[in-house]
């Protein structure tokens, strides 16, 4: 019984390390998400300048600042809409590393709660065991005293 909760407490590391994994790719997803949502709040940035250059280049008159600015503004846009489907892609990835988290999560706390049972029921064994042991050395005891009273009390009786 002692293998076998030796064995069983090898597979629940073996489990909290794959839950650790687990742990770790999920925050590397979310790290992942987050960098592409700072891409896009950036470039969100970049066409509002653009749109300030924009202005300002047409009150000034200035064609050809006017025309920079419109071609940085659907740079920005179009960088902004590659962004958000590499986010949608994050996201979906995101969304299985949690779910791989949770399985796994799942599973490293069954193994802990076998294990747990496991070495209560090997205490209860162990409890049972030493038990017995007491009962049956009592009992031995006690059919000797006995044995041992009715051994004199016969004695006593064929020497009167």
């Amino acid at each position: 019984m002692h293998a076998r909760l030796a064995a069983l407490k090898r597979l629940m590391s073996l489990y909290g390390g794959i839950e650790e994994i687990s742990s770790m790719d999920l925050q590397r997803a979310i790290a992942a998400v987050q960098e592409t949502e700072q891409a896009i709040d950036m470039e969100e940035e970049r066409a509002r300048l653009s749109n300030f250059h924009g202005r300002d280049a047409l009150i000034a008159g200035d064609a050809l600042g006017l025309a920079a600015a419109r071609t940085q503004r659907q740079i920005a846009e179009w960088r902004q809409e590659r962004l958000w489907e590499i986010r949608r892609e994050r996201e979906m990835l995101k969304d299985e590393a949690r779910k791989q988290y949770i399985a796994t999560r799942l599973q490293s706390e069954q193994m802990k709660y076998v294990v747990g049972n496991t070495a209560a029921q090997m205490e209860v064994e162990e409890g049972r065991k030493t038990q017995t042991t007491l009962d049956d050395r009592f009992l031995a005891r006690r059919r000797w005293t006995d044995m041992r009273e009715e051994l004199r009390a016969s004695i006593e009786i064929s020497s009167s």
